[in-house]
């Protein structure tokens, strides 16, 4: 066994003990680091969304630069290029609309309207290509033309490339630089599918108030999508969990009635198939979850990592502590304006208070972007290497 796969196998060993609840050499430290790779590798944010081998390169970089003990994700979720080809309306990209070191921006809009439900519900393949896709993307405008189906052929074309070259380095993390990834495979809340790109912030809090059965109707319709697009986008992996990201479930976007009704339900399905199915989930709780934290409680132990932005870590421990690892809770605004001792103390601090039975994974509170200091990531890694030793 050469040194990187020793290395590998034993990075390995500590992230999945944790997991586990158990209590490994050391606490693993799980960062995700976005936009923070490109920054740190020397690209423009134009670069790493347009160029897929410096959108590799950056994450090769951070691991060379970096003691993680998992991979984390490439800097830019989504290729500039395949959208262009096929004429995306829902983003602007550095280098297109943008500065080539502004952040990508989602410009959210109703794009599903009230009277789609019906035929959403209905056959949502169907209607997703006759009706979305001609709606968010202008070479799709006129379903069945020559110029649609090209864009389509481009479209697919490039996804395939896509995730042919994240597959390959995928084993390179693996190979080279003995990192295992810290996740495989995503998927969401029905909720959040239907109110982040379908209807909006504005659409989905209007529909529970004016057409609650149809929000219902489509959620639960949702269920068994999302749980397939888990275990798809995870090509059947049930090794590492699937990265959940949780947007309209953090308080106060919903009242604890309307959660209660159109939140939790569905959400709790998909985890709940997922684990039966052997897989389990990176709850990644965006925001404030504290108010719900006994519901979550209710989940299949282990069937989660529960992954803590603003939620009262004190309580989550509390709540959820021993049946289900905890992660994160380093805060963003730390690393992006704290000083590297204040870093340090902060880390030293959630080790000693939170840690020390183990179930627990070092990692900011929300992904992280490219004002956080070089410093404070150096200083987050070094308190974890020093304070995080289990005896």
């Amino acid at each position: 066994m050469t040194d990187t796969e020793r290395l590998y196998q034993e990075r390995l060993k500590r992230y999945l003990t944790a997991m586990d609840c158990g209590k490994p050499d050391r606490v693993p430290i799980r960062l995700f680091v976005s936009e923070f790779a490109a920054k740190s590798a020397g690209f423009t944010l134009q670069e790493i969304y347009y160029q897929v081998d410096k959108n590799i390169e950056a994450v090769n970089r951070f691991l060379e630069e970096y003691d993680v003990d998992v991979a984390p994700t490439t800097p830019s979720l989504w290729w500039a290029s395949l959208h262009d080809a096929v004429g995306a309306r829902y983003l602007k990209f550095a280098g297109r609309d943008l500065d080539e070191n502004k952040q990508f921006q989602f410009i959210e809009d109703a794009y599903m309207q009230p009277d789609d439900y019906d035929s959403f519900i209905a056959n949502p393949t169907k209607w997703i290509l006759t009706s979305f896709l001609p709606r968010i993307h202008k070479e799709f405008s006129e379903p069945g033309s020559y110029r649609a189906n090209l864009a389509l052929i481009k479209g697919a074309a490039a996804m395939a490339m896509y995730n042919g070259q994240t597959g390959q380095a995928a084993e390179v993390w693996a190979k080279k630089y003995g990192r295992p990834p810290g996740m495989t495979g995503m998927t969401k809340a029905p909720f959040d599918t239907l109110g982040d790109v379908l209807r909006g912030l504005n659409g989905i809090m209007m529909d529970i108030h004016l057409r609650p059965d149809k929000v219902l109707a489509a959620t639960e319709m949702l269920v068994e999508h999302n749980i397939y697009y888990a275990m798809a986008t995870s090509q059947g992996d049930t090794q590492f969990p699937a990265f959940m990201p949780l947007h309209r479930g953090s308080y106060p976007f919903l009242n604890p009635e309307q959660w209660d009704k159109f939140y939790w339900p569905t959400l709790k399905k998909v985890i709940e198939g997922l684990w039966a199915r052997g897989k389990r989930t990176l709850f990644y709780a965006e925001g404030n979850w504290t108010p719900y934290l006994e519901r979550i409680a209710e989940l299949p132990d282990k069937s989660i990592v529960f992954h803590v932005d603003m939620t009262d870590m004190a309580k989550a421990k509390k709540v959820l502590g021993g049946r289900f690892c905890l992660s994160g809770n380093v805060p963003n605004t730390l690393l992006a304006y704290g000083k590297p001792e204040e870093v340090r103390d902060y880390c030293k601090k959630l080790i000693d208070e939170y840690a020390a039975d183990g179930g627990f994974i070092i990692d900011a509170g929300g992904v992280i972007q490219a004002d956080a200091k070089e410093e404070n990531i150096r200083a987050l890694i070094e308190a974890a290497r020093e304070y995080g030793v289990y005896k």
